[in-house]
């Protein structure tokens, strides 16, 4: 079981746009864990391999285990929104019965990203029918739907509804993310400048500083140094207490 499960298209989509708040959600005691929908095998850099090894270094700083982070293996570029890639999303969504699970927003730059999104609406839905059946290592699964569903941005974005303080985790956010060095160039961190590969959209040194300037735009929005956006995807959130906002 997690408290929230992070869902996304490709190995490294979670540590660009949300890691920050699931290290402070580990800091604060929660558990968490982590869905990958594909490999990222069609990427111009790097390799199927390639990619698991920088996995397992990114879970290594987000410190969490092999067992807290599924790979679906959905082909990279085609996640279909048929019944055999929905159920494997469900059995994810039944394993970790998150309280929360925050995912891919419906539009972005990616097909695999809007996809994304598409495919974990419809099973967190179907997640929580009984008469959608699963099951994992032979045992059924029961029905779970987490009480609150967050999407976090890729490239395209809109006014967020919430913007989380993620100035602690900063540092260990870059290193999760420089764990992909077949990927990115992350300032302050080691690269790979021998790689005879062609450079990519994000493999350009222009595409961390954007992230960067964003990730401090929106800590400057809530009077932090660095945050993280989200939008809401169940409804306004409930507030108890005004005081508890600030």
């Amino acid at each position: 079981m997690a408290d929230i499960l992070a869902m996304a298209a490709h190995p490294d989509d979670i540590e660009l746009s949300t890691s920050g708040t699931l290290l402070k959600a580990r800091d604060a005691g929660q558990s968490i864990a982590l869905c990958d929908l594909t490999e990222g095998e069609r990427g111009t850099r790097g390799s199927r391999e390639e990619r698991r090894r920088e996995t397992e270094r990114a879970n290594r700083v987000l410190g969490i285990t092999a067992a807290e982070r599924w790979n679906l293996r959905i082909p990279d570029g085609n996640i279909a929104l048929n019944d055999e890639n929905i159920l494997k999303a469900v059995q994810a969504i039944r394993y970790f019965r998150p309280r929360v699970l925050i995912f891919s927003w419906e539009h972005d730059r990616h097909p695999d990203h809007d996809a994304c999104h598409q495919l974990v609406r419809r099973a967190c839905f179907d997640a929580g029918l009984a008469m959608v059946r699963t099951e994992y290592d032979g045992e059924p699964q029961r029905p779970h739907r987490p009480a609150r569903m967050y999407c976090f941005f890729h490239t395209y974005e809109r006014t967020p509804d919430f913007i989380v303080d993620i100035s602690d985790q900063m540092e260990r956010k870059l290193a999760a993310v420089a764990a992909y060095s077949s990927q990115f160039t992350v300032p302050g961190f080691e690269s790979d400048t021998t790689r005879n590969e062609p450079q990519t959209f994000i493999s350009e040194a222009s595409y961390m500083e954007s992230l960067l300037g964003r990730m401090r735009h929106w800590g400057f929005m809530i009077g932090a140094r660095y945050g993280e956006a989200f939008t809401t995807v169940s409804g306004p959130l409930k507030v108890n207490d005004l005081l508890g906002t600030i």
